[in-house]
């Protein structure tokens, strides 16, 4: 296919920028939808609409960042075939992960469709917006199986370095969801399930359109892969379930955290839900360039180019640090403002616009630790390296909880605040130290002038 992008040869600043920035576009537009679908529920339903999407956030993340970490696990071995030029051994891998993501939909849809109120039980969902919150995540979890499969269309794609198809599929899949929030809430009037049906819906379109594109630009590819090699799916769920779990982990300490924040009034969900909102819409830039580095690092890895690898997390590491500045600056100066987007200026309180600031001021002095941590991730695991990232999360987990339920104690609720500070540096120090590990391990490329050296044990 011509959007192929073959990452082996050329800048590692103008692909890794270039590529970045498609997927910024993609995961822009995805966020956006969110974020304005938050604006709609918490002007529409008001606060206890908005508190019941925010205070479900972690457990919904908890399914789709599994799966989502699961598949971009089975991509890393797409994008290592790709880059060795082997697209018998791309098509192969392709198959079988489609197998596999056929069994973990009917997994899925079977335990979500039993126990999803015992698991909003569990997390001690207030009880005046239980209903509201049901009512949300039992449809969004029904839609599992649409997220699976859009999500392996779309990680094929960006193995190969095609960003162009996903970015105009989430922009389509954007704009209808916008459109059918604002036709379920406000013409058929339907509540908070309107807001999870738009969802649902445009996710439907993504893995559609995704599907299609996918399908019909590889089809002689995956028509003449070899069913008959062993071992396949090990090495599928080898690197794809270390990333599974490491979304899991993250999932579990902000279901943790979020049973604590739970303990503090409304007025205080309220205000953390909207802070993570506008977090996550800032954290695009972060992801994208983790994805970016992740498909350049396992290209140039598979191709054996050790100077590459080196040069692309440089590049990372740097347009990180200008993209991060502007977010933060964004957070810091325009914080109260986007704060009074979500809740008509009636229903908001002075005590949720400053719970809300504080957390992202607190947020955006420190805003660069949280993009080394998407790229020094993503470099490991696009050189094959699955139990650092791992690690890293367990730890994440730990001062997430510290803070919650230690730090809390001496200085309130501004405790839960910093405990994303201290998960992004703890775990950035064991992926640096990770890093450095591995590209030195790591052979030097064989230019074929003189005898290959002797690989570093």
């Amino acid at each position: 296919m011509k959007n192929d992008r073959n990452m082996t040869q050329g800048s590692p600043y103008k692909l890794i920028g270039g590529f970045a920035s498609s997927l910024f576009l993609g995961n822009l537009f995805q966020q956006l939808y969110l974020f304005v679908d938050s604006i709609i529920v918490g002007r529409k339903i008001g606060p206890l609409g908005l508190s019941a999407i925010g205070g479900t956030d972690w457990l919904i993340f908890l399914v789709q960042g599994f799966v989502i970490g699961l598949i971009q696990g089975f991509s890393i071995l797409l994008g290592n075939a790709f880059g060795e030029k082997n697209e018998r051994k791309f098509a192969t891998y392709y198959k079988k992960a489609r197998t596999l993501c056929i069994w973990l939909s009917l997994i899925l849809v079977i335990i979500l469709f039993f126990f999803t109120k015992y698991l909003l039980r569990l997390i001690g969902t207030k009880q005046e917006v239980f209903d509201y919150a049901y009512t949300y995540v039992f449809t969004i979890f029904m839609g599992v199986p649409l997220l699976i499969f859009y999500q392996l269309f779309s990680s094929a794609l960006r193995s190969r370095g095609n960003a162009n198809i996903p970015v105009l599929i989430m922009a389509v899949s954007s704009i209808s969801n916008i459109i059918l929030d604002i036709l379920f809430l406000y013409v058929l009037n339907i509540g908070i399930l309107g807001a999870a049906l738009g969802t649902v819906l445009s996710q439907f379109l993504s893995m559609v359109l995704c599907g299609y594109f996918f399908l019909t630009g590889y089809k002689i590819e995956i028509h003449t892969a070899n069913d008959d090699k062993h071992g396949i799916f090990a090495k599928l769920l080898c690197m794809g379930f270390p990333t599974a779990m490491q979304s899991a982990v993250t999932s579990i300490g902000g279901l943790m955290v979020l049973s604590k924040i739970n303990s503090f009034d409304i007025s205080f969900l309220t205000a953390y839900t909207v802070a993570i909102k506008v977090y996550s819409l800032l954290e695009i830039g972060a992801s994208s360039l983790g994805i970016a580095v992740s498909t350049y690092v396992s290209q140039n890895y598979g191709g054996n180019k050790k100077s590459r690898v080196r040069e692309g997390v440089r590049a990372g590491l740097i347009i990180g640090f200008f993209v991060s500045m502007m977010c933060s600056l964004l957070m810091y100066f325009g914080g109260e403002q986007i704060i009074r987007l979500f809740i008509d200026d009636t229903r908001i309180t002075a005590e949720i616009t400053t719970y809300a600031y504080n957390f992202m001021r607190i947020l955006s002095y420190y805003f660069y630790l949280l993009f080394v941590l998407y790229i020094l991730r993503a470099s490991l695991q696009g050189m094959k390296v699955a139990s650092t990232p791992l690690i890293s999360s367990f730890l994440q987990l730990v001062m997430r909880l510290l803070c919650a339920y230690v730090l809390t104690i001496f200085i309130g609720s501004r405790g839960i605040f910093f405990g994303e500070i201290f998960a992004w540096l703890f775990a950035d120090m064991l992926l640096i130290f990770s890093y450095i590990y591995s590209i030195r391990k790591m052979p030097v490329e064989y230019s074929g002038v003189a005898e290959p050296p002797i690989p570093l044990k």
